[in-house]
């Protein structure tokens, strides 16, 4: 165990960007990967790097999230000395609020911060999917000498502009950075992953707190410490992604089913630590077919999958057919229902003969256009699609749609409905 370091999850973020995904849960709850959620990358990267003492912070639709993680068991962080720690915002006697800002949310646990015996503190996002042994990282913070040190990873340079991004010199210290700049004067991409020294965390947090609210580190702890020549920047060259967008959930998702895929999580050494379930196993029933599939626990097969994620508990009836889709927690597929490129949130209910996904892709969706405009349907959680009802691309479907919901009485949904 590192004994050095204690390690901060930010996990109260909003995640507007994911739609109807972050409608009923926090971010790092949405699930991914069939049987996993995303804060599942984090905490097995901190447990497989020796970091025994983890604080979770909490704030936005936190109740799935806690449900998930319970008392750490699943990552072996239930223990007296250390272990998971689930922290809600809070100011002790002189005031409550809620998080303003990724700095604040750390500023307004100074009393645990105060608290530690660790010479050094490990800030992480609960949002990132990712491999990452944390304790190479240490190494080259203690060798730095600095008391921040920052990990980078090359992006593309279209993507530049929704990173903080780092210039940085010969000897890896950090010369510049550009909080979501226009334009870039590098490609070397924050990852939203600091090491502190733990005394030094604290009185930066105290000297930058009084002139700024919403405290944050990518726009404010950050910029200051590299004008003041303090920060290094650790490289990390393995598969990292920030999974900020419906478009990187969807592609990130599909991406696990290429022959070689980016991200490896299976095995002794790459395994990803969750929750266990308590699904039967998979069953494929008469006349399947599956093709290029990642199906999980509890699912019934009687239909078609093809290029697909498929969550434990899904069933596919006969003659249906599911491709280049992702499908959570028990949907049902109905029989000679089709759904092509689309997200299925939890208990869905595709009526027989249904389809979803259908016309042209270049049509963006009227209520969230800046959000849904790579030719997928988004469902939502609980939401029932009638026998026999089609359901454009793009198209954002919540609710229980019922066919007097359908204009003029026709047979499909070319728009957005949330009912």
């Amino acid at each position: 165990m590192i004994r050095r370091i204690s390690a901060f999850i930010l996990a109260g973020g909003v995640g507007k960007r994911l739609s109807l995904m972050t409608a009923h849960r926090a971010k790092p709850a949405v699930p991914f990967a069939g049987k996993y959620r995303i804060i599942d990358f984090t905490l097995t990267n901190c447990v497989r790097s020796g970091i025994g003492e983890v604080f979770v912070l909490a704030q936005y639709i936190s109740r799935s999230l806690e449900r998930h993680l319970g008392i750490g068991k699943p990552w072996d962080l239930d223990r007296a000395t250390g272990g998971l720690h689930i922290l809600h915002p809070h100011l002790g006697f002189r005031a409550a609020d809620w998080y303003k800002g990724t700095a604040d949310a750390i500023y307004q646990n100074m009393s645990i911060l105060e608290s530690l015996d660790s010479e050094h503190v490990l800030i992480l996002s609960g949002d990132h999917v990712y491999n990452m042994d944390y304790s190479d990282f240490l190494d080259f913070h203690v060798k730095s000498g600095m008391p921040l040190t920052v990990a980078v990873t090359d992006v593309p340079r279209s993507m530049t502009r929704h990173f903080g991004i780092a210039t940085v010199n010969s000897e890896g210290r950090i010369l510049r950075f550009d909080e979501k700049p226009e334009k870039a004067k590098s490609a070397l991409a924050s990852m939203g992953i600091y090491i502190f020294n733990r005394r030094f965390l604290m009185s930066t947090l105290e000297r930058l707190k009084k002139s700024h609210d919403d405290l944050d580190f990518g726009k404010h702890i950050i910029p200051d410490l590299v004008g003041r020549g303090r920060v290094a920047a650790f490289r990390y060259g393995g598969f990292w992604l920030d999974i900020g967008t419906l478009k990187s959930y969807y592609h990130a998702s599909l991406s696990l089913l290429t022959k070689r895929p980016r991200l490896e999580f299976s095995g002794k050494r790459h395994g990803v630590m969750t929750a266990p379930d308590d699904y039967p196993p998979m069953r494929l029933m008469a006349g399947s077919s599956i093709e290029k599939a990642m199906i999980c626990s509890g699912s019934v097969i009687s239909g078609t999958v093809r290029s697909s994620v498929l969550s434990p508990g899904v069933i596919v009836e006969k003659g249906a057919l599911v491709e280049d889709s992702v499908i959570l927690h028990d949907c049902v597929i109905g029989k000679g229902a089709k759904v092509v490129r689309a997200i299925l949130d939890k208990a869905v209910r595709i009526g027989s003969d249904a389809v979803v996904g259908i016309g042209d892709a270049r049509t963006p969706s009227d209520l969230q256009p800046e959000y849904l405009d790579f030719g997928v349907t988004l469902v939502g959680k609980g939401t029932r699609i009638p026998t026999g009802i089609k359901v454009g691309t793009n198209c954002l479907v919540a609710g229980r749609v019922r066919r007097k919901d359908i204009p003029d009485g026709v047979s499909s949904i070319s728009g957005d409905k949330s009912v």
